[in-house]
């Protein structure tokens, strides 16, 4: 591992194990974190990535796309838990996933990112068909609320299967690498399709039932998730039933506005606007001309999308640079 990815591993960590995790409020200083590592989980590169590159990723992330342009993959993260840090890092390996862990002493921050071995970049095109409700169909719902039954109670189904499924491993990681068991605090990001998966994983760990209905147990509950840039991932009554992360994004990037609200997926319930002017504000988006009214402006939504540039709004939103940047 080279000095400068080093160095600024060592300046994240500083900044996360100043944060109190425990109170879940939104906080600029642990979205920053959050941001930071998920920058990070792009710079991991394989080699078969080097010739089926995701086309989503290549604008999610500046640093993914010079890798994949100098052809030499990079295995940065594979060998970080042997690294003399003061932090431990597991890495969890799936066919549709890649998470990264940053074990603090009470602290685990899981940072998603998608690979490439199924092109999850076309879902925009049969979203309508790929919906997977909690129960299994969309006729009988175990998390009805009295005389109030939700009939929009899904997850994005190729989102779901990315994500869910790597819970044991996920798990095991855990076990292995984190230093407390009894306190433990789990903390999911992503950036992007990362981001949804992320916040699934959020919803799913967070909900007992949930996971005594779906998954292996994991280890404690999540007990916070920040998003940045990422589709929207479940019906209005996912959103509903189910924690949400606080999401941030910008106006200008497309990835948010999509899936459509009239495919039935909606807007989580917690979103900050990030400014380029240096502000974040909690706002309900009015993206009502969706794709559309983006097509006009999409290189300016490829550029608002990289997860460098969700970084460096929020670094001058707090008032303070990049950590190792």
């Amino acid at each position: 591992m080279d000095d400068k990815l080093r160095n600024r591993l060592n300046e994240i960590i500083h900044l996360a194990r100043q944060q109190d995790w425990s109170d879940c409020s939104f906080s600029f200083q642990k979205a920053q974190v959050c941001a930071e590592l998920s920058s990070v989980v792009y710079e991991d590169v394989q080699e078969y990535e080097l010739k089926k590159a995701s086309r989503i990723h290549l604008f999610a992330s500046e640093n993914y796309r010079r890798i994949i342009n100098s052809g030499r993959a990079n295995s940065v993260l594979s060998t970080l838990g042997e690294a003399n840090l003061e932090a431990r890092f597991f890495l969890v390996r799936g066919r549709y996933a890649l998470v990264f862990g940053t074990c603090l002493n009470d602290v685990v921050i899981l940072s998603v990112r998608g690979t490439v071995f199924r092109k999850l970049w076309d879902w925009k095109a049969n979203v309508d068909t790929r919906k997977f409700y909690v129960w299994g169909n969309d006729k009988y719902h175990p998390f009805d609320f009295g005389p109030i039954g939700f009939d929009d109670q899904y997850f994005h189904k190729g989102f779901f299967e990315s994500i869910v499924p790597q819970f044991a491993s996920i798990s095991d990681a855990i076990k292995n690498r984190a230093n407390s068991k009894n306190d433990l605090k789990i903390v999911w990001t992503g950036h992007s399709l990362g981001g949804a998966m992320a916040a699934i994983g959020n919803a799913v760990h967070s909900s007992r039932l949930l996971r005594m209905l779906l998954t292996e147990e994991m280890p404690r509950d999540a007990v916070s998730s920040y998003t940045f840039g990422m589709p929207r991932y479940c019906g209005l009554g996912g959103i509903c039933a189910f924690a949400s992360p606080y999401h941030i994004y910008k106006r200008d990037d497309l990835v948010p506005t999509v899936p459509l609200r009239k495919m039935g997926f909606a807007d989580c319930s917690r979103e900050y606007e990030l400014m380029d002017t240096g502000t974040v504000e909690l706002t309900e988006r009015t993206d009502t001309c969706g794709l559309a009214g983006h097509i006009p402006k999409l290189l300016s939504s490829i550029k608002s999308h990289s997860i460098e540039g969700y970084a460096d709004s929020l670094a001058k939103a707090i008032g303070s640079k990049r950590p190792g940047i």
